[in-house]
């Protein structure tokens, strides 16, 4: 398995969140923590070189006030432009890293994210030019994908890509996992509801 300081990590979370009404950054995991917090504590845990947050300046704002403070490990990056979608809040972030070999891909509203999941993952960097979780054939989420599409990302003068239209560019590799719920998104209130209805 390649070193975790060779990995890095970008979280997007700059969405406007208009199907869910709240901002999905403070969306609570459970009693105690956000998603932000369960999702950035996985990163800091495997130790990424860097984890750069994409947010934008409201969601932002919503978070600071349901956590105390952002974890040191955690670098934001204030997307203004958020209107421009998600292949622009992904270069943005990228475009931030220092140099470094391999990047997960973490979507805010895919909190089932596991560090055995980031490890998995990063044994099989090798394998194909992004890397892809998946249950039962089904693919999700986060993905590693390598400095050769990081480079291509920074480099696509485009902004209304579609990120997996993006991808399928390139090579790729499914790693199986035993996480039933890797390809979850919270899109929706009922999607919340659904996974977290003991959250008082």
């Amino acid at each position: 398995m390649i070193e975790s300081k060779n990995i890095s990590a970008v979280i997007l979370a700059a969405g406007t969140s208009g199907r869910m009404r709240k901002n999905k950054t403070e969306l609570m995991f459970d009693n105690k923590r956000t998603f932000f917090e369960k999702i950035t504590s996985e990163y800091i845990n495997f130790g990424c070189k860097e984890i750069i947050a994409v947010l934008n300046e409201e969601n932002y704002n919503s978070l600071l006030k349901v956590i105390s403070e952002i974890p040191s490990e955690i670098r934001i990056v204030i997307n203004k432009h958020p209107e421009n979608g998600r292949f622009y809040t992904l270069k943005t972030g990228v475009g931030e890293l220092c140099e470094t070999d391999f990047i997960f891909i973490q979507n805010i509203d895919n909190p089932f994210v596991s560090i055995r999941d980031l490890y998995i993952l990063a044994s099989n960097y090798d394998k194909a030019d992004y890397i892809i979780p998946s249950f039962n054939k089904q693919g999700g989420h986060p993905v590693l994908i390598s400095r050769k599409i990081a480079d291509a990302v920074k480099a696509e003068l485009t902004d209304d890509i579609n990120i997996k239209t993006f991808l399928n560019n390139f090579e790729k590799k499914y790693i199986p996992t035993d996480n039933e719920k890797i390809s979850v998104n919270i899109n929706t209130v009922s999607d919340y509801n659904l996974y977290f209805n003991t959250i008082k």
